[in-house]
Formats: structure tokens, C-alpha cells, sequence
């Protein structure tokens, strides 16, 4: 259930180069939706290796990294981050008590409350003020890089928008439930099961969005490239990304039993708290960086 648009979230119905440059504010399908229930260990491991990067390459977003940036361009993209990051951050908080919404809903073994809706509708508000912040961001990271920087990103992206991979990962996270919440084989199928419906209906859903996100991707290395008028512009992405994690959880809520319901709301709880604390440690390195440039 986490804030801020990461390359996990449904990657085609995103703000398109959003998703790569981590920097805006949508939650993508958080621990309630079966597919993406252990996206935080990955989230982990690469928090790890960023730590080994050169001096203020782990401040960059992943999608910005060894593109040869010069120091003053290493800056601008660390600043442009993080200044949307703190616009987000009203957005990041109706997200996580949503994400609280959503785990005392499982722990009562509830597909859905009053509470979530309430919360959804906050977070959705929110997430539509954000989308010219967003796309100034996006406008000003296009600006900032050199034509031969703007390929390699539009090729990164191009290259991320696999399905096959995708389904691989997501069938992968699906049955990485089966030990975290103790169930049995019967229930892992019927979980995959319904795993492979909720993507199923979900890609469909934002079919239309992909291609013009596939546009925009590749619009990305033109010199001429303005995000606002590329039609990804208008992707309901949070809309989208709750209805999703909302569906999800009345497709699972039926085959748990009360203890794996407590320890889905559990989990949920645990992956909301990490996250966090990273968000936390990551504006704190990128603050300390840019004290000292």
C-alpha cells in the first residue's frame, strides 16, 4: 500500500515517466492485493544496493541512474524529487491511513468497510491535485537531460513494459502468500486463481491507457516532448491503483480463515511501518546531500 509511484504499481495505467522517477504520489497495489503482497522485500534489497552507489547516485530515482549525469544535473534531478515528494506528502498520508483502513477491514476478515471508502475518496482528491505537480516534474527532468540521456530513459522504460515478465513476478508474489499467512495448497490455488482474474480484469481495464503510456515513453526522447498534452496525462491512476487493491481484497478475504485474516491486517500493518520508516531515511540522506552541494 505504498505512496509515491514506484515501477510495481500497474505500470499502464501510471502517469508514464512518473512510474520510473519514483516521484509522485500515488499508491501503487499494496500487501491487501495477492499479486503484490512482497514487493517490499525487493523494495529492500534495492535500498541495499543504492547504498553502494557513488556519492548522490542514491538520491537519483533508479530510472535515473548510471545515465552519466553531470554533478549539476545529479542536483537538479535529487531537488526536482524531492520537492514533489514533500508536495505529496498530504497525499503519502491519507494513502497510509487508507493502508490502516485496509488492514483492520482483513483483520475482521472484511473485503470492505465504510472506513475505506472514506479514506479511498481522500486519497483520490488528493492524487487529482497532485497531477499538474507531477507532470511539471516530469517536464522539468525532460529539460534537464541531453538528448542521448533522453533515449536511454525512453529505452528503460520501453524496455520495463514486459507483460510476460510482469505475470511471471506477480503469479511469483502470489504464492509467496502461501508460508507469510500459513495456507494450505487448496487455498494457494484459489488464490492464484483469483490472482490471474483480478490482473486480467485490471489489464483490461487500462489497455487504452497502455498504449498511450507506450506513446509517451517514447515520445520521452524527442526533443519536443511536453507532458502535459500527451493523452497518459489524464490516466486516473489513483483511482485506478485503489479500486484495484479494494478488489483484490473482497477476491481474498473469502478463502482465509479469522488467523490468516489477523495475520494479512497484520502483514499489512508491518509493510505500511517499513515503508515509512524507508521514506523516512530516504529524505533524510537526500536532505544531508543537498545541505552540502
Amino acid at each position: 500500500m505504498r505512496l509515491a509511484l514506484r515501477r510495481r504499481a500497474v505500470p499502464v495505467a501510471l502517469l508514464a515517466l512518473a512510474v520510473g522517477m519514483g516521484c509522485a504520489a500515488a499508491p501503487s497495489p499494496g500487501a491487501s492485493s495477492p499479486p503484490a503482497a512482497t514487493a517490499a522485500a525487493s523494495t529492500t534489497a534495492t535500498a541495499t544496493a543504492a547504498a553502494a552507489l557513488a556519492p548522490g547516485a542514491a538520491e537519483l530515482p533508479p530510472l535515473l541512474r548510471d545515465l552519466d549525469l553531470t554533478p549539476a544535473q545529479v542536483d537538479e534531478a535529487v531537488r526536482i524529487n524531492a520537492e514533489l515528494e514533500r508536495a505529496a506528502e498530504s497525499v503519502v498520508g491519507a494513502a497510509n491511513e487508507f493502508g490502516r483502513s485496509v488492514a483492520g477491514a482483513a483483520r475482521k476478515c472484511k473485503g470492505d468497510t465504510p472506513f475505506m471508502q472514506v479514506d479511498a475518496e481522500r486519497v483520490v482528491r488528493g492524487g487529482e491535485e497532485m497531477r499538474p505537480q507531477v507532470l511539471d516534474a516530469i517536464q522539468r527532468v525532460h529539460r534537464l537531460l541531453t538528448p542521448a540521456q533522453r533515449r536511454k530513459v525512453s529505452e528503460r522504460l520501453v524496455e520495463g513494459d514486459d507483460s510476460a515478465k510482469r505475470e511471471r513476478r506477480n503469479a511469483s508474489r502470489t504464492r509467496d502468500l502461501g508460508p507469510v499467512l500459513d495456507l494450505s495448497t487448496m487455498q494457494v490455488m484459489q488464490m492464484l486463481v483469483k490472482a490471474g482474474v483480478l490482473w486480467s480484469t485490471f489489464a483490461d481495464k487500462a489497455e487504452p491507457w497502455r498504449v498511450h503510456y507506450h506513446a509517451a515513453i517514447l515520445d520521452f526522447a524527442r526533443d519536443d516532448f511536453d507532458a502535459h498534452h500527451e493523452p497518459v496525462a489524464a490516466v486516473p491512476v489513483v483511482a485506478l491503483t485503489l479500486e484495484f487493491v479494494r478488489t483484490g481484497l473482497r477476491m481474498l478475504i473469502p478463502i482465509l480463515e479469522p488467523k490468516q485474516c489477523e495475520a494479512l491486517g497484520q502483514l499489512i500493518e508491518d509493510k505500511l511501518d517499513e515503508q515509512a520508516a524507508r521514506t523516512a531515511e530516504r529524505a533524510a540522506a537526500r536532505a544531508r546531500f543537498l545541505e552540502h552541494r
